[in-house]
C-alpha cells in the first residue's frame, strides 16, 4: 500500500477515528492506574495533529481489557520512569482500544497484543513491536524509531534546500 493511500485511510476522516475522536477524552478500560506519568491521546486524529505541529512520532499503544500482556507492558515497561520520560519527550503517545478500534488496527495491520505502532509525523511507519517486551527491547525498539525519524527530518531538510 503506498504511503498517500495509507496515509488517507488511517488519518482520514473515516467512521473509526470521528468515533475515536469523540471519545478523545474517555480513557481505555486497559489504561494503567492513575499513577502512570505518560499522558496519553486517546484520539489518533488529534494526536496527528499534534505530531505534525512538534515534528514528533506517533507512539501507538494497542491493548485490550481482557489482554494481560498489555497490563504487564503498561505497569512494568511503560511504567519504567526511563521508559516514560524518553516517550514523554520524544513521542506523541497514543493510546487505543484493539477492539473498540478495530478499523485503525486492520490499517495499520495489528495482529497480536500488545501492539506498538510508531509512526513518523507524516505517517510513514518507523516501528512496528508486536508481544511483550521488557525494557532493553522496548527502548532498543523506541531508539530505532528516533534514528528512522532524524533520517527523514535529514531527507526533508536537503530536499528543502535544494
Amino acid at each position: 500500500m503506498d504511503r498517500r493511500h495509507f496515509c488517507l485511510g488511517l488519518l482520514g476522516s473515516g467512521v473509526a477515528l470521528n468515533r475515536a475522536a469523540k471519545s478523545a477524552e474517555a480513557a481505555p478500560p486497559f489504561a494503567a492506574a492513575p499513577t502512570q506519568k505518560i499522558r496519553w491521546n486517546y484520539s489518533l486524529k488529534a494526536a496527528h495533529k499534534i505530531a505534525i505541529e512538534q515534528d514528533k512520532p506517533l507512539l501507538i499503544v494497542f491493548g485490550a481489557s481482557w489482554c494481560t500482556f498489555c497490563h504487564k507492558l503498561e505497569r512494568e515497561t511503560l511504567g519504567d520512569k526511563r521508559i516514560t520520560a524518553l516517550v514523554e519527550r520524544n513521542f506523541i503517545p497514543v493510546h487505543l482500544d484493539f477492539d473498540r478500534d478495530a478499523k485503525i488496527a486492520k490499517i495499520l495491520e495489528v495482529e497480536r497484543l500488545p501492539c506498538t505502532v510508531i509512526l513518523s509525523p507524516q505517517a510513514d511507519l518507523l516501528v512496528k513491536h508486536e508481544g511483550y517486551a521488557k525494557f532493553a527491547e522496548y527502548n532498543q525498539s523506541l531508539q530505532t524509531a528516533l534514528e528512522k525519524q532524524a533520517e527523514i527530518q535529514q531527507v526533508q531538510a536537503t530536499e528543502v534546500s535544494r
